[in-house]
């Protein structure tokens, strides 16, 4: 059974990758009208080890065996088998690729979910928080701010940033390498919650937003904007992202991440909106270092909470 399993994912491994580059002219044992599973085995075969004359011998010597005179017994375990690669094929590529995949596989609530974002790693997961109980659901939450007894220092390295950090059932940023991924897959909206230390909330959506790679230092694009919190996202579009000592933001006189104490895709008037700034507790004297959005409350106003959140568009 082990030996046979082997031949069959084997061959169905060769199949799905598609024919083999060889250089020169073809072994003498690939004659003209020779069916194909010869060349499948016999490429096995060779890639374990075994010698290319040897193997011209045997097949030269043995010739297929009609089906009818196969074992049936054999015949019905290699389709067995068959069956059950499928159905373990089948299961890979259903596997949720965000919250939104979860949402409609029926899952409810909020909270820590396993995810498997990465085209063609199956098998590479990562934990995200959920949020299905705002705006319809399937939101897959990337950054958090709360007024929370034990604070997160946000004022972090460009390695931090690029792979996240925090409590992701309290305060944290997701990471810029996942996110970018989470955001490549498919078109994207992104979600802005806003709250003040008066009990006011405020929400700014976005119709679509990504996030580049590395190379691009993470360039994000979003537009579309909606909702009743203003537009504080707009300044920052096609900005790369910038940290206190990996200085993107175009501006030619001021480090923005270094001098408003935060991580963000600063742009060349550094920035509207400042979600990872420095924790202060409402209305602060210093200019723009805080949690601010400025189309809401202005350069000198801390928010109580904020959180960002993506969906596929469609």
């Amino acid at each position: 059974m082990f030996v046979m399993l082997l031949v069959v994912l084997s061959t169905v491994g060769l199949a799905m990758a598609g024919p083999a580059i060889t250089q020169g002219p073809s072994p003498a044992y690939s004659q003209p009208g020779q069916p194909t599973h010869h060349s499948l085995i016999t490429n096995l075969l060779l890639y374990t080890g075994f010698n290319d004359a040897c193997l011209a011998n045997a097949l030269e010597a043995c010739k297929p065996t009609p089906e009818q005179h196969q074992q049936p017994s054999l015949i019905q375990e290699a389709k067995e088998v068959l069956k059950e690669v499928s159905v373990i094929v089948n299961k890979l590529e259903s596997r949720p690729r965000h919250c939104k995949d979860l949402l409609d596989s029926g899952d409810t609530g909020r909270g820590l979910r396993l995810v498997y974002p990465y085209p063609g790693q199956p098998h590479h997961h990562v934990t995200v928080f959920c949020d299905h109980t705002v705006d319809g659901g399937g939101w897959t939450v990337l950054q958090k701010r709360n007024n929370d007894v034990i604070r997160q220092d946000f004022y972090r390295t460009w390695t931090e940033y690029q792979l996240g950090f925090g409590d992701l059932k309290g305060e944290f940023w997701l990471g810029l390498d996942l996110i970018h991924v989470l955001t490549s897959t498919t078109l994207q909206q992104l979600r802005i919650d806003l709250a003040d230390y008066d009990g006011l909330e405020r929400v700014a959506k976005y119709g679509f937003f990504n996030v580049g790679s590395d190379e691009t230092k993470y360039r994000m694009s979003v537009g579309r904007y909606s909702g009743d919190a203003g537009d504080a996202m707009e300044n920052h579009h096609g900005s790369g992202f910038s940290t206190h000592e990996q200085d993107n933001d175009n501006d030619l006189i001021r480090n923005c991440a270094e001098l408003f104490r935060g991580g963000w895709w600063y742009a060349p008037r550094c920035h509207d909106s400042n979600l990872n700034g420095y924790q202060y507790q409402g209305n602060h004297p210093s200019f723009a270092d805080g949690i601010n959005w400025n189309q809401w409350h202005g350069f000198h106003y801390s928010l109580r909470r904020t959180s960002m959140m993506i969906r596929p568009a469609f």
